[in-house]
């Protein structure tokens, strides 16, 4: 009897162990439905949906569709992934159709998904600021397919890149600054310049944001990707930061925090973007960077800060040196034809015409390169002065570099036509041809070794 009542005993504990395990199962899964069958019909769907959006069914935005009708908004942050993919290949098609009252529709709908998955998703066991990156996607549809909602897409932008500091998108910082510059455009008086304020603090930021990325991403076409930002924060920047906008905000910055580097080289940096170098700030503060650390930014300003008080041979001193630590950066032309010019001033031919050709070897097609080679030849028509055509000659030579200049590039036409204008005039006269029996169109060789072809002035 006893031995009955303990087997009783276990198949009752057995019974309430089994009947715990459904409810922990039932529990783990209320997700999905709160009924076991809305669970398992949910479940089905959400299946279909994947092995559609693997396979690229047609179908796959009717699978969608059902799967948000049978599911919780919880069910799955999928529902909001692929129902934002789906939702944008049918505004593609709606603008194809010429259906705007679809189109309208979907946006709305599109929208409406980027809500429910910042609702539901704020944030996921792979990242803990999921709204916040979801708000910069919402941001980006929001402007690219309604432009004239610009206002409330930058607020999104800006929220989301507040929140997520270097793991911000490429495409968020864009977006932002493009969106907070089209309201710039829109704004008059003391709110435009509250704007302008704001950009110019926050292309720092951003640029900081983008750097981060280009030297730590791993994948290739993410880097690319903040290159492109960078590109595109540089285009704005320069449109709205004036040179008495700019100054003045960074010497009160500066005044504050003098001894801060890393202010001080990107205040510099930015500068010379804008080549804002006639104050004396620009000097002074290019040497307090250039003292605690030595920058090709640093060096470059140094060298046009007293480039400007026509201290020539200081100048290429700094010169030389920022073309030396700038090792492949991205100013190395500029400052490459920088420093050739004012070698030119200093009767430095040689070392122009030796920039000209790091210049030429990386922008085969630079007008600015041929005009230096000009000036060179130019600079250097004295020392071939043989009391007979060697000097005349010289300026055969520099007008055939000033017409490769404007063939290469017609933005600089204009300059390179009053070169030529100038320096055609310094041509010998017919007689002067005849005397020294030269034939007008032959090949005359220069002193410098090159050939070129004779003419008479006219």
């Amino acid at each position: 009897m006893i031995k009955e009542i303990q087997l009783t005993m276990k198949q009752l504990l057995t019974v309430l162990f089994l009947g715990l395990l459904t409810t922990v199962s039932f529990a783990q899964d209320e997700r999905y439905g709160e009924t076991e069958e809305q669970q398992i019909e949910c479940k089905e769907r959400l299946s279909i949906l994947k092995s559609q959006m693997k396979q690229k069914a047609p179908t796959a935005y009717s699978a969608w569709r059902t799967a948000c009708e049978v599911c919780p908004p919880a069910a799955s942050e999928n529902l909001y992934i692929y129902g934002a993919r789906l939702l944008k290949k049918e505004i593609k098609q709606a603008k194809s159709d010429d259906n705007a009252e679809r189109k309208e529709v979907l946006i709305d709908s599109l929208m409406g998904v980027y809500d429910l998955r910042i609702e539901h998703y704020a944030s996921t066991s792979r990242n803990a600021n999921n709204a916040c990156k979801v708000k910069g996607f919402k941001g980006g549809d929001l402007f690219n397919y309604r432009k004239d909602e610009f206002a409330a897409a930058n607020q999104l932008f800006l929220e989301s890149f507040e929140c997520l500091g270097n793991a911000t998108a490429a495409s968020t910082i864009s977006g932002y600054y493009l969106t907070r510059y089209k309201m710039f455009q829109k704004a008059e008086g003391e709110e435009k310049e509250e704007i302008r304020a704001e950009l110019i603090a926050n292309y720092l930021v951003l640029q900081e944001i983008a750097d981060y990325n280009i030297a730590n991403s791993e994948k290739e076409k993410k880097k690319e990707g903040y290159v492109k930002a960078k590109g595109n924060l540089d285009e704005i920047f320069i449109l709205i930061a004036e040179c008495e906008n700019m100054i003045p905000i960074f010497q009160r910055k500066v005044e504050a925090d003098p001894e801060n580097l890393d202010q001080n080289k990107k205040f510099l940096k930015l500068m010379n973007l804008r080549e804002c170098d006639e104050s004396d700030f620009y000097l002074e503060l290019a040497q307090t960077v250039h003292a605690v650390e030595p920058t090709h930014e640093s060096g470059y300003a140094i060298g046009i800060g007293l480039l400007k008080k026509q201290d020539y041979k200081e100048a290429m001193k700094y010169l030389d040196e920022a073309v030396e630590l700038c090792a492949e950066c991205a100013e190395e032309e500029r400052y490459l034809l920088r420093a050739g010019q004012v070698a030119n001033i200093l009767k430095q031919t040689g070392k122009a015409r030796g920039y000209a050709k790091k210049i030429l070897a990386k922008n085969p097609n630079s007008g600015e390169a041929y005009i230096l080679i000009g000036d060179a030849v130019v600079a250097a028509a004295a020392s071939c002065d043989d009391g007979a055509l060697g000097q005349r000659a010289m300026y055969w030579l520099a007008v055939d570099y000033y017409y490769k200049a404007k063939s290469n590039d017609s933005s600089l036409a204009e300059k390179a036509q009053k070169k030529i204008n100038t320096y055609s005039k310094q041509f010998p006269e017919k007689s002067d041809l005849f005397k020294n029996g030269v034939d007008e169109g032959s090949i005359f060789t220069c002193c410098s070794g090159e050939t070129t072809k004779a003419r008479a002035r006219k």
